[in-house]
């Protein structure tokens, strides 16, 4: 795991490089935060999935994180929301209902019956899946390092599975 994450940085640190330069800003702090924070709600919603399930894990952590989502969401709400088309509230019920809630479903369910360190795993393949649907989806051009990095972490990932 720590081989495939640090190829993963090393893969955006290599791609921000071709692209201005590496710095990091307050924003990538801010996000090196919720990559914490979505660790530790991992391991502990794969701890007590085993006894509430799947379902019930990811509707608590949704009312438990309301406190600190909805005055933030207020707070960021825009002031010509009526402006705003169709098809993007339909996008934004869409990630919310099916990608976030009922995705942890399966999610939750994946780390209670293969256990957290190994199924976790497998996120470490996210990015390149993302580039590999991006080629033809939005046209995007995939290159040698890109592949190459790609297989490097997709090898990681199934060493790691193989050796346990």
């Amino acid at each position: 795991a720590v081989l495939g994450g640090g190829m993963v940085v090393v893969f955006a640190w290599m791609c921000t490089g071709a692209h201005g330069g590496f710095g990091l800003t307050s924003v990538d702090w801010l996000l090196a935060g919720a990559v914490v924070a979505a660790s530790v709600g991992y391991v502990y919603g794969a701890k007590v999935t085993p006894a509430l399930g799947a379902e019930r894990v990811i509707c608590w952590v949704c009312l438990g994180a309301l406190p600190i989502t909805l005055p933030i969401a207020l707070w960021l709400w825009p002031a010509n929301a009526g402006d705003i088309r169709p098809s993007a509230w339909a996008g934004f019920v869409y990630v919310g209902t099916v990608s976030m809630w009922a995705g942890f479903f399966a999610w939750y369910r994946g780390l209670d019956w293969g256990g957290a360190l190994r199924v976790s795993q497998t996120q470490l393949l996210q990015p390149f899946l993302a580039m590999l649907f991006a080629w033809p989806l939005l046209g995007e051009r995939l290159d040698a390092v890109s592949i190459g990095f790609a297989l490097a972490v997709v090898a990681t990932v199934f060493l790691s599975w193989r050796l346990r």
